[in-house]
């Protein structure tokens, strides 16, 4: 089945997983929503995701559907539906709450009634890191660098066996999962020339 609605809303750390996302999106003309602060120039941490998941657009089924109306589900069921948080940990000061991140669970929402779809994607320490561990071509050095993220994701050549390739080379690296997001997103393409 495919899914023609809203298949993901992805909340971003910062304005390098913004503008990574923003790019991805855009080229695979994917239907997701991405949720920052000022399109990331403010950053969300891990230890403060449970107060983004207490707000008025994730506190609970109904106001998800509210806010993303063309999420496909029946009552309080979603279909082929996420949420990813997708974070860097180097910010997260409570080493339980990092490591519990990286194990796949953001401390304080158990119970949550969106918690089933919910799937934590961490950097370690942050997104240059792993770009760094995976050779990527441009590595911003500082946070001045980082703006240049928006022109060069938005300049790389996205395609289907660029993509494949990334998601290879995240698999190997033992600094994140963000190969798991970057893979969801594939699946979920509109439209897709390579």
């Amino acid at each position: 089945m495919i899914n023609r609605g809203t298949c993901a809303v992805v909340i971003v750390h910062g304005q390098s997983e913004y503008a990574m996302i923003s790019a991805i999106k855009s080229k695979l003309r994917l239907n997701i929503q991405i949720f920052a602060r000022d399109k990331g120039k403010s950053s969300i941490q891990i230890d403060g995701l449970h107060n983004v998941f207490g707000n008025k657009i994730f506190k609970d089924c109904k106001s998800l559907l509210r806010e993303y109306g063309t999420i496909e589900h029946k009552k309080k069921k979603l279909y082929d539906f996420k949420i990813f948080t997708l974070m860097d940990v180097d910010d997260c000061k409570d080493d339980s709450v990092r490591k519990n991140y990286i194990a796949g669970n953001i401390s304080g929402i158990n119970g949550h009634e969106l918690k089933t779809y919910i799937q934590p994607i961490y950097c370690s320490e942050n997104l240059e890191d792993v770009l760094n561990d995976i050779n990527f071509d441009f590595v911003a050095k500082t946070n001045r660098d980082k703006a240049k993220y928006i022109k060069v994701f938005g300049n790389i050549d996205i395609n289907l066996e660029s993509m494949e390739q990334l998601i290879g080379k995240l698999e190997k690296s033992k600094k994140t999962n963000l190969n798991i997001l970057l893979q969801y997103l594939l699946d979920h393409r509109s439209n897709f020339d390579s």
